[in-house]
């Protein structure tokens, strides 16, 4: 008959490499958790850094450019603009803005039912509305050029052109 073992008594023989090989993994492991870390911390670090400067630089234009969007979207014309929009894709959206600086990532803007937003993602691939409830909030989203771009455009009206294009293009279909 066996005589019953506790736990307490078991003793393990590890070799000494196969300690060392353990220990070896745990130091690996914790090096490789301090570097992902680190990485993590200075990818963070320069989101900040990206924010602030596109704050600085952009507040102005993000400023007039939402407060133009705001205005369309309470005025008459945007509204009936928003119910007509361009179905099925467009669910009562207007993009006011919608070119690319080379160099720089792709933005739309543009005015929904909810409010003012700005698109993400380039043309056709991946598109995504982010909500904007402020001008700090856009200028802190986009790149200072596009803004300066779009701003341009509501000053020389090429806006209603590109407006006016998504409404011809949807009469074509």
């Amino acid at each position: 008959m066996k005589k019953k073992v506790s736990d307490e008594e078991i003793v393990l023989d590890i070799p000494k490499d196969i300690q060392e090989l353990a220990q070896e993994f745990r130091q690996q492991k914790i090096k490789k958790e301090r570097s992902d870390k680190l990485i993590k911390q200075k990818r963070k670090a320069k989101e900040i850094q990206l924010r602030i400067i596109r704050l600085k630089n952009g507040l102005k234009y993000a400023t007039k450019i939402f407060l133009w969007a705001k205005a369309l979207r309470s005025s008459p014309t945007g509204w009936a603009l928003m119910e007509k929009s361009h179905p099925p894709t467009a669910y009562s959206r207007i993009i006011f803005f919608d070119d690319h600086i080379v160099g720089v990532p792709w933005i739309g803007l543009g005015i929904s039912l909810k409010g003012v937003f700005i698109t993400n993602g380039g043309k056709g691939a991946g598109l995504f509305d982010q909500p904007i409830y402020s001008p700090e909030q856009l200028a802190e989203s986009a790149e200072t050029a596009a803004l300066k771009m779009a701003s341009e455009w509501i000053d020389n009206g090429q806006v209603w052109h590109c407006i006016k294009g998504r409404f011809n293009y949807s009469q074509d279909e």
